[in-house]
């Protein structure tokens, strides 16, 4: 959701739109700034409850940041800035960003659920990236009429190419090798991928940290796997990032519950020509992509179909490559920055009763995130 809003906020203010964004500080501390020409109110934090941050400043300076501004635009789940929100002058246009349903504290569901409908019936309209987003979300079919579908883009200004000659020597080192990259955590399938390597031929590269890393490790020396799998860690280097994604074959995001409810690692994918393997949850992921022309998809927690799907690509490299190319033409079509941007000012503008014929510029608009 971060690298989204941040992208989102920046693209904006180069339109000439007036952004302002109220965020939880990780400190007991407030503090405003300018990043990136972007307006940014970090509001102190008293803790966190239920992976919440609890900023109780957040309802007095939201109703009174909004009379400065054209309409407001939440991005949802945030419980407490769902709040907020219920105190805005009636009149004050509310968008929200729906990025994902409650997925990992369903036990407070029943309490939440009515701050949810309220929060929902009170926005003008509701964005989603994906058209599963809707039809897989028991709570968007009942205002699917609000709803609104506008794909997430990535900023590739530093999607440098990289040096050839890192590109040769990782091809050097590891052969032809799959690629993964992410946070090392339990949602994105990682020991379904390693379950898998035991019946592949080459490598399965993993690039990414976090609190699966230990374990990870364990299962790869306990599989006998050490030559075959590598966890990388974390890649700072810029020109080395983006080496990988040139010197793989294909991309393999083996998420296994909806917890990934987009996958924007399949854009920087794509944007490099490859072609992307992943899971068909009931998200946004495996939409992304077209089915058998840019992707495969697979069963999720199934290694057995996974690894086939790997071995596959392996073995149909010219395939591969054409599938990588449409995954390339795709990305240009649906998931560049400048296009999520202009399809949110329009979708502003609408709102806000402006005829985009003679409208320049929105004025001024605020973001909670």
């Amino acid at each position: 959701m971060e690298s989204v809003v941040q992208d989102l906020c920046e693209g904006l203010v180069k339109e000439n739109v007036d952004v302002e964004v109220l965020c939880s500080h990780t400190k007991a501390v407030g503090s405003s700034s300018v990043i990136n020409g972007v307006k940014v109110s970090k509001l102190f934090r008293l803790g966190t409850l239920f992976s919440q941050s609890i900023n109780p400043s957040l309802i007095f300076r939201l109703f009174f940041k909004s009379k400065d501004y054209d309409l407001i635009h939440l991005h949802y789940p945030n419980p407490l800035a769902e709040f907020a929100s219920l105190f805005l002058p009636k009149e004050k246009p509310l968008v929200i960003t729906y990025h994902s349903d409650i997925i990992r504290q369903k036990s407070l569901l029943r309490f939440y659920k009515p701050l949810q409908r309220r929060i929902l019936e009170r926005a003008q309209k509701i964005l989603v990236p994906t058209k599963n987003h809707i039809d897989c979300s028991p709570v968007l079919l009942e205002f699917k009429d609000k709803c609104e579908i506008i794909p997430f883009g990535i900023n590739i200004k530093d999607a440098i190419t990289p040096l050839e000659e890192k590109v040769n020597a990782l091809k050097k080192e590891h052969g032809r090798f799959a690629l993964f990259v992410g946070r090392l955590v339990g949602y994105k399938g990682l020991n379904i991928l390693i379950e898998a390597s035991k019946d592949i031929d080459q490598k399965i590269l993993i690039v990414g940290q976090g609190p699966e890393n230990e374990r990870l490790r364990e299962q790869v020396k306990k599989l006998g796997l050490s030559n075959k799998v590598k966890l990388l860690g974390r890649v700072e280097d810029l020109n080395e990032f983006w080496a990988y994604y040139e010197a793989c074959e294909f991309f393999v995001l083996p998420s296994i519950t909806s917890n990934e409810n987009f996958g924007i690692v399949q854009l920087e994918a794509m944007y490099r020509s490859k072609a992307v393997i992943t899971t068909d949850l009931k998200s946004g992921v495996p939409l992304v992509g077209e089915k058998g022309k840019t992707s495969l998809v697979v069963k999720p927690n199934d290694s057995e179909q996974l690894a086939k799907a790997i071995q596959f690509l392996f073995n149909n490299p010219e395939k591969t490559v054409e599938m990588g190319k449409a995954g390339r033409e795709r990305f240009d079509k649906l998931y560049t920055l400048d296009k999520m941007i202009s399809s949110h000012i329009n979708s502003y503008r609408e709102l806000l009763g402006q005829d985009l014929r003679e409208a320049k510029d929105l004025d001024r608009f605020s973001k909670v995130s």
